[in-house]
């Protein structure tokens, strides 16, 4: 079988109502949904919403590239690599959308994992372009694989956050700040205790400007967004957050 084929793009996101739960949830998961699972609040459900029209653009998005790219390995190296542009382009527009929203804090695993998602898919479309451009018949090929495999990875991630949407009890709590930095920092310097107890430190004190920012600059202001945006680039998969790489990150980009 080509490597291209059975991308499944196109059923990153399918969406109906849920009227049990009176907002959009994957079609084809709902039927798994937890009547134990706890109802959505006000504010879910208005993320929700607001999210629905991004995550049904990308899946239109992921239906066309699953329909042109095994054409385009062919296609002339202008078609080819306009073609993939053009779809990049749609996909960093609606990351950028997404960013822009803030999630509730019980959601803020959904964000994050959705991002992710989106920021494979901006990745494995370079990767296409890369090829298109490549002259090297091996090299070309090699790109068009590692393409595949980002956009297939963003796949799968999408599908955790259908399941998220479709069983809010599976979604992971969050810890406490100050528990969530503790955690972070043992994980990242297992058994060193002078340089868990530095970067605990180092993380609390730029939570503590990042917050400070966050107060100078409301939300809808561009540097709001870029405060958004560098949140979820240093959010690692499991939720927690590199509070120093956020600051250094939002300040640079600010200033």
């Amino acid at each position: 079988m080509n490597k291209f084929e059975n991308f499944g793009l196109g059923r990153f996101i399918a969406f109906t109502v849920l009227l049990s739960f009176g907002l959009a949830v994957p079609l084809g998961l709902a039927h798994d949904a937890s009547p134990h699972a706890p109802p959505y609040s006000n504010r879910d459900k208005v993320y929700l919403n607001e999210i629905y029209p991004i995550l049904t653009d990308l899946s239109e998005v992921g239906t066309a590239v699953s329909d042109t790219a095994l054409g385009l390995q062919s296609a002339p190296t202008e078609e080819c690599k306009n073609e993939n542009n053009f779809y990049q382009g749609i996909v960093s527009d609606l990351r950028g959308r997404l960013s822009a929203i803030t999630p509730p804090t019980r959601m803020k695993p959904v964000h994050v994992k959705a991002l992710d998602g989106f920021s494979d898919y901006i990745t494995g479309l370079n990767l296409y372009v890369s090829a298109c451009v490549d002259k090297d018949t091996q090299m070309r090929s090699k790109l068009f694989y590692q393409g595949t495999q980002y956009i297939k990875n963003a796949e799968r991630t999408m599908q955790s956050v259908n399941d998220f949407i479709a069983n809010p009890k599976h979604i992971p709590a969050r810890p406490a700040a100050t528990d969530q930095i503790k955690e972070w920092c043992a994980s990242r310097w297992a058994g060193d205790s002078q340089q868990q107890g530095y970067c605990i430190k180092t993380q609390t004190e730029s939570r503590t400007k990042l917050g400070e920012l966050l107060q100078r600059y409301p939300r809808g202001t561009q540097q709001n967004n870029i405060i958004l945006d560098c949140t979820a680039s240093w959010t690692d998969p499991t939720g927690a957050y590199n509070y120093r790489m956020i600051y250094f990150c939002a300040m640079d980009k600010i200033n």
